[in-house]
């Protein structure tokens, strides 16, 4: 139990590790493999699978291989730590092939991300067949931190997509959480006390970050979530109530709160709706995979008409673009730039010096969530630009200073950026890497080949997770 409680702590604090990279990677840029998140990182991943390895060795020992092989607890602790271990060199094979890529949706990445939330299912599992108890609790706060993974960027208020995707994602993946707490955790009070775990992990990562001097995450509110979702349980025993619950209690509880909290994403009045319809199709769908039709059991055909029609009401309201912000993967440095910038409201005013020299024409970018706003900026004789931007809503945004120069053989590109607090009184001066921007990622059919194959893989082993356990009781010992 020791050696799974190690592997258990190990995650948390990878978890935390990934928080405070995103941070890094928000308020400096690009960093190096040896930042301090980095090693963090690595290292907690280390030390939990170094964990699991040495629980899984000591469940081999005096059983033969037949029986080794034939335990889903080691054949999942297998196949997630395969999974993380393929995502890096898939995640490098696909900056070489495709160009730089820092969403944190690519495939790749949420290749990883769903690995490590498989992998901490596992160990909850294994905490569950070595007998429960309080280490438990450590478990399930393990999973469901892990599900809230995929919506970090949100979380941190850099959302590299529009905001009506940010409950739909929560939704998804608490949704999944909270069923297999619930499946593999028999405490009346299974989902609240994993949420206790979760809170008390996300307020121990704001003091630590802020003193650094990084911006922070949002606190989840899924304490009132879960504590929902257990109360319904009490009233109703249906597997399938999550499936409406989650939804709304998230809806209920996140959309007034996500305004009040610092640097976190807010969903606006017109994304409510289709925001909603998609988390109930979402949190469905969870439900299907992992138990199957409900009973009595509706025919297939409607269920999916059902899912189909909620769809077909929420897509044609959402804007799904992509902004090319947030660390967009900086390319060769080629000088400084010193910014000033000033923010009145939906206003900010931008002073820019590029050393060296200056160029013959330069355009100031606004972007977040998939939109793009862009301004002229104008040039003195000192070689300092200045111009303004109004952005359409608050939040963080990214601003770049782009600079071109036509020369004789080829037009050459600088670009810059820092990140500004919109609907503040925020007044930023800060010296900012100049560097030449990377290549656009590559289009081609290899590419959309690599795509299917990484997320179809993703999307099996969140199916296989969500399936796990349900029919074959776990093996003790």
């Amino acid at each position: 139990m020791n050696r799974l409680i190690a592997a258990a702590a190990g995650g948390l604090l990878a978890l935390f590790s990934m928080y405070w990279d995103d941070s890094l990677h928000t308020d400096v840029g690009r960093d190096t493999f040896w930042s301090a998140p980095h090693v963090l990182l690595y290292g907690s991943l280390v030390v939990t699978l170094a964990a699991t390895a040495s629980w899984g060795i000591g469940r081999v020992r005096g059983r033969g291989l037949r029986t080794a092989t034939a335990d889903p607890l080691l054949r999942w602790a297998v196949v997630s730590a395969g999974a993380i271990g393929v995502s890096a060199p898939a995640d490098e094979a696909w900056h070489t092939l495709f160009g730089r890529d820092a969403v944190l949706w690519s495939p790749p990445h949420l290749l990883a991300v769903i690995a490590t939330f498989a992998l901490a299912v596992t160990l909850f599992r294994a905490i569950a067949a070595e007998g429960g108890g309080r280490p438990l609790m450590l478990g399930g706060g393990l999973v469901m931190a892990a599900s809230l993974a995929p919506v970090m960027e949100y979380e941190s208020d850099v959302p590299q997509y529009s905001a009506v995707w940010f409950l739909p994602a929560t939704t998804t993946g608490l949704t999944l959480a909270i069923v297999l707490i619930r499946r593999f955790d028999q405490h009346p009070w299974a989902v609240t006390r994993a949420a206790l775990v979760t809170t008390s992990v996300r307020l121990a990562v704001i003091p630590v970050l802020a003193a650094l001097g990084h911006s922070t995450p949002v606190v989840p509110p899924v304490l009132a979530v879960a504590l929902a979702t257990d109360l319904v349980r009490r009233w109703r025993t249906s597997p399938w109530w999550p499936a409406l619950v989650v939804p709304v209690a998230v809806h209920v509880v996140y959309v007034p709160l996500l305004p009040l909290l610092p640097h976190g994403t807010t969903v606006a009045a017109d994304q409510i709706v289709p925001s909603l319809l998609l988390s109930l199709c979402g949190s469905a769908l969870v439900l299907l995979a992992a138990e199957g039709l409900p009973r009595p059991r509706l025919p297939l055909v409607r269920t999916a008409g059902l899912v189909v029609v909620a769809l077909t009401l929420a897509l044609p309201l959402v804007s799904a673009g992509r902004a090319s912000a947030h660390d967009p993967g900086q390319g060769t440095e080629a000088g400084e730039a010193d910014w000033r910038t000033t923010v009145r409201g939906s206003r900010i005013d931008v002073t820019v010096t590029p050393e060296p020299g200056s160029s013959d024409s330069a355009v100031l970018v606004a972007r977040r969530a998939g939109q793009e706003v862009s301004a002229p900026l104008t040039t003195s004789r000192d070689g300092v630009y200045r111009g303004d931007i109004t952005v359409p809503e608050s939040g963080r945004w990214f601003l770049y200073a782009t600079f071109r120069d036509t020369g004789a053989s080829a037009t050459e590109t600088t670009e810059t950026w820092i990140p500004v607090e919109a609907d503040s009184a925020q007044r930023l001066e800060e010296s900012r890497p100049l560097y030449v921007p990377p290549a656009p990622q590559r289009d081609g059919a290899g590419r959309t080949a690599a795509t299917v194959a990484l997320y179809g893989l993703s999307g099996a082993i969140l199916v296989a997770v969500a399936r796990s356990g349900r029919r074959t009781p776990l093996p003790q010992g």
